[in-house]
């Protein structure tokens, strides 16, 4: 009976361990603080809300740049490059999903180019869709994968691509 007693007290313990052990936290529950500060830092300026929420390994690539922004200062720069350049700086979130090591998110930018940049300013407004690949690993935003349409940036600055002319014509 002692016998029948422990074999069924281990019987419920390791089942107990197993239903905890296969519990799965909802991808959204866990990722969207994450997703949430790491869109604040960009819509704020507040940089400093990346340290908790980025790897400082990151990586952050962008069609058609081809090389990735390197590294958590780096990500910072470039944030704050773009809040220099539009100051109203918006990135309104569309459409969101959550898996468990990554999130995709469908956004639309706003903001005004009236401020010093690559080029001086146009004093015109951009609104650019475009969607977003987050990569979550150790709970930090490891990379950010974007593709979106410069050339609609472009246009909506009043600013076109001329191609070069050819020698001799």
């Amino acid at each position: 009976m002692k016998k029948l007693l422990s074999l069924g007290i281990c019987f419920i313990i390791c089942i107990t361990i197993l239903n905890f052990s296969c519990r799965q936290v909802n991808p959204e529950a866990r990722n969207k603080p994450l997703v949430d500060q790491y869109l604040a830092a960009w819509n704020t300026g507040n940089v400093d809300l990346l340290d908790k929420v980025a790897a400082a390994g990151f990586e952050l690539r962008m069609t058609p740049r081809y090389q990735p922004v390197k590294g958590l200062d780096s990500l910072k720069y470039e944030i704050k490059y773009w809040r220099t350049a539009y100051p109203d700086f918006h990135i309104r979130i569309d459409e969101i999903v959550f898996a468990s090591n990554a999130v995709t998110v469908r956004w639309t930018i706003t903001g005004t180019n009236s401020g010093p940049g690559s080029m001086p300013p146009t004093g015109k407004t951009v609104d650019v869709p475009g969607m977003s690949l987050l990569h979550i690993q150790n709970g930090k935003i490891t990379d950010e994968w974007i593709a979106s349409n410069n050339l609609l940036w472009l246009k909506q600055l009043g600013l076109e691509i001329v191609p070069p002319t050819q020698a001799g014509q």
